[in-house]
């Protein structure tokens, strides 16, 4: 008892220091040069339980290629930005990919927000970032403070390659050079919107404000060619579609992105009494090794995020101990709440391990999550974790991330990094993979139902 009054002592003392430090590695991780997984983390308290390459497999078993799209514009900036940069480096200015598409993109959100009457929504990043900016240079643009840490095309990475948009090169934005196809859909969006500067395009334009230093022109074809909140042109909608069931390589998995495709849109056009789905009943569009990795799939997620619940319990008891944060593997009893949620993660862990499924490190943590000592699956579980809770000599102690007022309520949603979400009315099997949702609002972007199915972003989660 003695020695974990030290420790809290100890670590309370250190903390903020140690906060310090995470706080600025934090910023540094997230710098625009770098480029950063599929779902984004919002929050220093993100824990990845040493997941991530068991998450990436079974989102890109459910839908190959896709990462983190799910409108079509996302694809239009990122590689309009590329295109733009490369045509500004042969008049010798000196700018990469990434500042070239953060910078456009940065532009066309702070389009959409004017036009919106600077209200939130899940296709616009910057709400407060961007409020009140004015006089938009290429030179304040560009620089990484500008714009949020964590810009749309961030999540596209993937996807851009896959559908055949950029030569990939390596697996960095600033890497990536615009293909035929990429300039293609970069045409077939901006000619319906030019001339928009004197007898300047789109794509012109845009080169000429990244190399003579000028503000940015109040132009509302400019504005509406970019805004994330306007459609896109017809034929652009067409090459998209068209680069989602036929870009990539043959064997990259085209057969499972235009079978989930063919799936969603029938979901689309279904009636309200057939958007009710389960792991049940096989879409027809689906074959049974693909919907068997979805199942699989799902069922990883699920015994993942029990594992979370049993961390963020255990992390409301650790914080309830006011002088004493901290409890000792072996010697302090389990709560009940930690106990219950122990209980649940074991039935999802053995959920996922029924299905036979051949992950290497889903296996493995499954296989941790019903051992019989739960004390030895507590330890387990905090040492895949060491952010907001951490193991030290023998006890469980807070990590950097710790809240001491822990209630166990979730995290709030950063709003430039919040998930979109389809409407009341479809209920997906449970747990499936995000990709699933995301293609579903992609296709109905594609049919110009977006604004339909899209669930609006409610005021009070401003950024």
């Amino acid at each position: 008892m003695a020695q974990c009054a030290v420790i809290r002592s100890n670590a309370a003392r250190a903390r903020p220091a140690v906060e310090s430090i995470i706080m600025t590695v934090s910023h540094m991780q997230m710098s625009w040069g770098l480029l950063g997984p599929e779902i984004l983390p919002a929050e220093r308290r993100t824990r990845t339980l040493n997941l991530g390459a068991s998450v990436r497999a079974f989102n890109e078993l459910a839908v190959p290629g896709l990462g983190g799209l799910w409108f079509a514009k996302q694809l239009f900036l990122a590689t309009l930005g590329v295109r733009a940069a490369e045509h500004a480096r042969t008049g010798r200015v000196q700018v990469t990919n990434i500042e070239a598409g953060n910078a456009i993109e940065a532009i066309a959100c702070w389009s959409g927000f004017r036009r919106n009457g600077h209200a939130p929504d899940a296709r616009l990043r910057g709400f407060r970032k961007l409020s009140g900016q004015q006089d938009l240079t290429f030179a304040r643009v560009r620089k990484p403070g500008f714009y949020v840490s964590q810009p749309m095309r961030m999540s596209i990475v993937q996807a851009l390659p896959s559908l055949g948009l950029v030569d990939a090169g390596a697996s960095r934005f600033n890497a990536f050079r615009c293909t035929p196809t990429g300039d293609a859909l970069i045409d077939a969006q901006a000619s319906g919107y030019e001339p928009c500067y004197y007898s300047q395009g789109v794509l012109d334009y845009l080169v000429q404000w990244m190399s003579r230093g000028e503000r940015l022109t109040d132009s509302s074809k400019l504005a509406v060619a970019l805004s994330p909140l306007e459609p896109m042109m017809p034929d652009a909608l067409a090459l998209v579609a068209q680069q989602l069931s036929m870009g990539g390589d043959v064997d990259s998995g085209q057969a499972r992105r235009r079978a989930a495709l063919a799936w969603v849109n029938a979901v689309r056009e279904a009636g309200d009494a057939d958007r009710e789905l389960g792991w049940g009943q096989r879409p027809v569009a689906i074959d049974d090794a693909h919907w068997n990795d979805l199942r699989a799939g799902a069922r990883f997620f699920r015994a993942r995020d029990e594992a979370l619940a049993v961390l963020d319990a255990l992390e409301v008891a650790v914080a309830a101990n006011g002088s004493r944060p901290c409890f000792e593997l072996g010697a302090d009893r389990i709560p009940d709440t930690v106990a219950e949620r122990l209980d649940a993660l074991k039935l999802a862990a053995q959920a996922f391990l029924d299905e036979g499924h051949d992950d290497a490190g889903a296996n493995q943590f499954c296989r941790e999550c019903i051992d019989p000592d739960d004390t030895k699956r507590v330890e387990t579980l905090v040492m895949r974790d060491e952010r907001v809770l951490r193991v030290k000599h023998g006890q469980i102690v807070p990590g950097p991330a710790f809240r001491d007022g822990a209630t166990g309520a979730p995290d709030p949603a950063d709003p430039d990094e919040a998930a979109p979400t389809v409407r009341a009315g479809i209920v997906w099997p449970a747990g499936i993979s995000y990709r699933i949702q995301n293609l579903f609002l992609l296709n109905a972007d594609l049919h110009g139902e977006l604004g339909h199915w899209l669930e609006s972003r409610k005021p009070e989660a401003d950024e």
